[in-house]
């Protein structure tokens, strides 16, 4: 056996690159209206948080993707801040990330845009 290869076998092996966990206590999920052609999205209201002209939502989509979604209503551009994926019914796995500001130009997006921002 060559031990030089062995370093190499984590390689191979199929690991989550998530560095952070997120333990949902009583989550209250609700469907976005609107978004149901393009893949039902759920948006949990327990998280969402309003700082001025921006909300900030955690979203999960039909493939049950996890994203935290910062969107700003008044320009009408939102970013993602953070994926991940469900380790559990109410445990997240997930990374910060940094996507730069988008207009919601989707009908899927649109809908989620309007959803939140109709929030008071």
């Amino acid at each position: 056996m060559n031990l030089r290869a062995l370093p190499l076998l984590g390689l191979l092996i199929a690991m989550p690159a998530y560095a952070e966990r997120l333990d949902l206590k009583n989550p209250t999920w609700k469907e976005v209206p609107g978004t149901q052609f393009d893949g039902t999205a759920y948006v949990e209201m327990n998280s969402i948080r309003r700082s001025g002209r921006k909300v900030t939502y955690d979203v999960v989509n039909s493939e049950a993707a996890y994203s935290r979604v910062e969107m700003d209503c008044q320009r009408q551009q939102f970013r993602t801040v953070r994926v991940g994926y469900f380790e559990t019914r109410s445990r997240i796995n997930y990374k910060p990330i940094n996507d730069p500001w988008l207009k919601p130009e989707t009908a899927y997006h649109k809908a989620l845009a309007a959803f939140v921002c109709s929030l008071k």
